[in-house]
Protein backbone atom coordinates (compact mmCIF):
# COMPACT_ATOMS: atom_id res chain seq x y z
CA UNK A 1 0.00 0.00 0.00
CA UNK A 2 1.72 3.08 -1.04
CA UNK A 3 0.77 6.84 0.04
CA UNK A 4 2.68 9.86 0.78
CA UNK A 5 4.31 10.83 4.15
CA UNK A 6 1.49 11.96 5.90
CA UNK A 7 -1.28 10.74 4.50
CA UNK A 8 -2.94 8.61 7.12
CA UNK A 9 -1.11 5.13 6.21
CA UNK A 10 -1.31 4.47 10.01
CA UNK A 11 -4.15 5.96 11.98
CA UNK A 12 -8.00 7.63 10.49
CA UNK A 13 -9.17 10.32 9.80
CA UNK A 14 -12.78 10.78 8.13
CA UNK A 15 -14.62 7.12 8.39
CA UNK A 16 -13.74 7.03 4.49
CA UNK A 17 -11.25 5.00 2.98
CA UNK A 18 -9.90 4.63 -0.70
CA UNK A 19 -8.07 1.67 -1.99
CA UNK A 20 -4.82 2.07 -3.85
CA UNK A 21 -4.88 4.33 -7.37
CA UNK A 22 -2.11 5.46 -9.31
CA UNK A 23 -3.34 8.99 -9.21
CA UNK A 24 -4.97 8.82 -5.83
CA UNK A 25 -3.06 8.77 -2.36
CA UNK A 26 -5.33 7.03 0.28
CA UNK A 27 -5.59 7.63 3.91
CA UNK A 28 -3.55 4.91 4.93
CA UNK A 29 -3.72 6.18 8.35
CA UNK A 30 -7.13 4.31 8.41
CA UNK A 31 -5.91 1.06 7.17
CA UNK A 32 -6.07 -0.77 10.72
CA UNK A 33 -8.93 0.66 11.70
CA UNK A 34 -10.97 0.17 8.72
CA UNK A 35 -9.73 -3.58 8.33
CA UNK A 36 -11.11 -3.71 12.51
CA UNK A 37 -13.94 -2.36 11.13
CA UNK A 38 -14.78 -4.63 7.96
CA UNK A 39 -14.30 -7.70 10.05
CA UNK A 40 -11.35 -8.67 8.17
CA UNK A 41 -9.34 -9.48 11.39
CA UNK A 42 -12.05 -11.75 13.02
CA UNK A 43 -11.18 -12.27 16.09
CA UNK A 44 -7.70 -11.83 15.80
CA UNK A 45 -5.35 -9.13 16.55
CA UNK A 46 -3.95 -6.32 14.11
CA UNK A 47 -0.58 -6.25 14.50
CA UNK A 48 0.74 -2.17 13.16
CA UNK A 49 4.57 -2.43 13.28
CA UNK A 50 6.82 0.82 13.76
CA UNK A 51 10.46 1.82 13.35
CA UNK A 52 10.75 3.59 16.33
CA UNK A 53 9.30 3.39 19.58
CA UNK A 54 8.00 6.52 19.76
CA UNK A 55 6.06 6.23 16.72
CA UNK A 56 4.00 2.98 18.01
CA UNK A 57 3.16 4.83 21.71
CA UNK A 58 1.81 8.03 19.70
CA UNK A 59 0.12 6.20 17.03
CA UNK A 60 -1.26 4.07 19.77
CA UNK A 61 -2.65 7.07 21.64
CA UNK A 62 -4.25 8.83 18.59
CA UNK A 63 -6.79 6.08 17.19
CA UNK A 64 -7.43 5.06 20.87
CA UNK A 65 -8.75 8.85 21.22
CA UNK A 66 -10.13 8.40 17.29
CA UNK A 67 -12.00 5.30 18.61
CA UNK A 68 -12.92 7.10 21.87
CA UNK A 69 -11.37 4.84 24.44
CA UNK A 70 -8.45 4.32 26.53
CA UNK A 71 -5.16 3.12 25.30
CA UNK A 72 -4.53 -0.69 26.26
CA UNK A 73 -8.35 -1.58 25.39
CA UNK A 74 -8.90 -1.87 22.10
CA UNK A 75 -5.70 -0.07 21.22
CA UNK A 76 -2.48 -0.76 22.28
CA UNK A 77 1.27 -0.84 21.78
CA UNK A 78 3.99 -2.80 22.77
CA UNK A 79 7.55 -1.19 22.99
CA UNK A 80 10.41 -2.86 24.62
CA UNK A 81 10.22 -1.43 28.17
CA UNK A 82 6.43 -0.56 28.24
CA UNK A 83 3.86 -2.35 26.92
CA UNK A 84 -0.41 -0.95 27.29
CA UNK A 85 -2.74 -3.81 26.25
CA UNK A 86 -4.93 -6.59 27.23
CA UNK A 87 -6.59 -9.94 25.60
CA UNK A 88 -9.19 -7.40 24.49
CA UNK A 89 -6.91 -5.03 22.55
CA UNK A 90 -7.78 -5.46 18.63
CA UNK A 91 -5.08 -3.20 17.39
CA UNK A 92 -1.66 -3.36 19.18
CA UNK A 93 1.00 -0.95 17.79
CA UNK A 94 4.35 -2.56 18.35
CA UNK A 95 8.09 -1.91 16.85
CA UNK A 96 10.12 -4.34 14.68
CA UNK A 97 11.85 -5.45 17.56
CA UNK A 98 8.82 -6.06 20.04
CA UNK A 99 7.38 -8.58 17.00
CA UNK A 100 10.59 -10.31 16.52
CA UNK A 101 10.63 -10.75 20.04
CA UNK A 102 7.54 -12.57 20.18
CA UNK A 103 8.46 -15.06 17.20
CA UNK A 104 10.51 -16.48 19.78
CA UNK A 105 7.72 -17.65 22.06
CA UNK A 106 4.89 -17.75 18.79
CA UNK A 107 6.81 -18.63 15.93
CA UNK A 108 3.53 -18.51 13.86
CA UNK A 109 2.27 -15.37 15.39
CA UNK A 110 -1.09 -17.26 15.81
CA UNK A 111 -2.77 -14.21 17.61
CA UNK A 112 -2.79 -12.10 14.50
CA UNK A 113 -5.08 -12.20 11.83
CA UNK A 114 -3.18 -9.19 10.10
CA UNK A 115 -0.04 -7.36 10.39
CA UNK A 116 0.98 -4.31 9.02
CA UNK A 117 4.37 -3.41 8.39
CA UNK A 118 4.51 0.34 8.30
CA UNK A 119 7.14 2.58 7.25
CA UNK A 120 8.55 -0.42 5.20
CA UNK A 121 11.09 1.85 3.12
CA UNK A 122 13.02 2.41 6.49
CA UNK A 123 14.12 -0.84 6.28
CA UNK A 124 16.54 -2.53 9.10
CA UNK A 125 18.14 -5.59 9.61
CA UNK A 126 14.61 -6.68 12.30
CA UNK A 127 12.37 -5.41 9.58
CA UNK A 128 14.26 -7.95 6.83
CA UNK A 129 13.59 -10.88 9.47
CA UNK A 130 10.10 -10.01 10.14
CA UNK A 131 9.44 -9.61 6.44
CA UNK A 132 11.30 -12.90 5.71
CA UNK A 133 9.40 -14.52 8.44
CA UNK A 134 5.63 -13.26 7.36
CA UNK A 135 5.95 -15.01 3.94
CA UNK A 136 7.01 -18.33 5.65
CA UNK A 137 4.21 -17.73 8.38
CA UNK A 138 1.78 -16.89 5.67
CA UNK A 139 2.76 -19.97 3.74
CA UNK A 140 1.97 -22.13 7.04
CA UNK A 141 -0.75 -20.03 8.07
CA UNK A 142 -2.56 -20.05 4.42
CA UNK A 143 -2.56 -23.60 3.33
CA UNK A 144 -3.20 -23.64 -0.51
CA UNK A 145 -7.09 -25.16 -1.40
CA UNK A 146 -7.64 -28.73 -1.44
CA UNK A 147 -9.06 -30.76 -4.99
CA UNK A 148 -12.73 -29.50 -4.21
CA UNK A 149 -10.94 -26.26 -3.88
CA UNK A 150 -11.54 -26.02 -0.27
CA UNK A 151 -9.22 -24.02 1.84
CA UNK A 152 -8.13 -23.70 5.29
CA UNK A 153 -9.42 -27.37 6.25
CA UNK A 154 -6.89 -27.19 9.06
CA UNK A 155 -8.59 -24.49 10.91
CA UNK A 156 -5.67 -22.30 11.15
CA UNK A 157 -6.30 -18.71 11.48
CA UNK A 158 -5.22 -17.16 7.84
CA UNK A 159 -3.03 -14.11 8.08
CA UNK A 160 -3.05 -11.29 6.17
CA UNK A 161 0.21 -8.98 5.29
CA UNK A 162 -0.03 -5.46 4.47
CA UNK A 163 2.73 -3.68 3.67
CA UNK A 164 2.98 0.29 3.58
CA UNK A 165 5.43 2.91 2.90
CA UNK A 166 5.48 6.30 1.47
CA UNK A 167 8.28 5.32 -1.27
CA UNK A 168 8.94 1.63 -1.57
CA UNK A 169 8.48 -0.04 -5.15
CA UNK A 170 4.99 -2.04 -4.46
CA UNK A 171 5.91 -4.39 -7.01
CA UNK A 172 9.08 -5.81 -5.53
CA UNK A 173 7.39 -6.61 -2.43
CA UNK A 174 4.07 -8.20 -4.37
CA UNK A 175 6.66 -10.61 -5.97
CA UNK A 176 8.69 -11.52 -3.12
CA UNK A 177 5.20 -12.63 -1.42
CA UNK A 178 4.01 -14.53 -4.66
CA UNK A 179 7.46 -16.14 -5.07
Amino acid sequence: MLGETGSGKTTRKHGIFHLYHPHIHPPLSEVPQYILESGLAKNGVIAVTQPRRVAATSLAHRVASEQNTSVGDVVGYAVRFDEKHTTGTRIKYLTDGMIVRELMTDPLLSGYSVIIVDEAHERTLRTDLLIANLKSIQKQRNPPPDAKGKGNAEGVNPLKIVIMSATLDAEKFSKFFHK
